[in-house]
C-alpha cells in the first residue's frame, strides 16, 4: 500500500506570493479607475507577472497609485475596446 496519497504537496510559496502581490496591485488600480467597467482585470494576468518581476520589493498599492494611467503597451489588455487616450467620459 502506497502512502503517497496521504502526503499533501508542498505549497508553492513563490507563486502564492506573486499572485497575492499582483492581486493587490490590480485591485488598487481598479479602485482608482474612474471607469472601472471598462477595465479588464484579466489584463493583469498578462501585465502582472512583468510588474512583479520588476517591482516585487515595492508596495503594490503604492506602485499602482504611482503608475495609474501608465500602462503603455499593456493598455490594450487592460482596456479592451477602449482607445488609448480615452478619458473618464466612459465612467457612466
Amino acid at each position: 500500500m502506497s502512502t503517497t496519497e496521504d502526503i499533501d504537496p508542498a505549497p508553492n510559496t513563490a507563486l502564492t506570493e506573486a499572485l497575492a502581490w499582483i492581486s493587490k496591485f490590480a485591485h488598487a488600480w481598479k479602485a482608482i479607475e474612474p471607469a472601472p467597467r471598462s477595465l479588464s482585470i484579466d489584463g493583469f494576468i498578462i501585465w502582472g507577472p512583468v510588474l512583479y518581476e520588476k517591482h516585487k520589493g515595492e508596495d503594490p498599492v503604492r506602485l499602482a497609485q504611482q503608475m495609474f494611467g501608465k500602462s503603455g503597451a499593456y493598455f490594450r489588455y487592460l482596456y479592451p475596446g477602449r482607445k488609448p487616450g480615452a478619458g473618464s467620459d466612459l465612467a457612466s
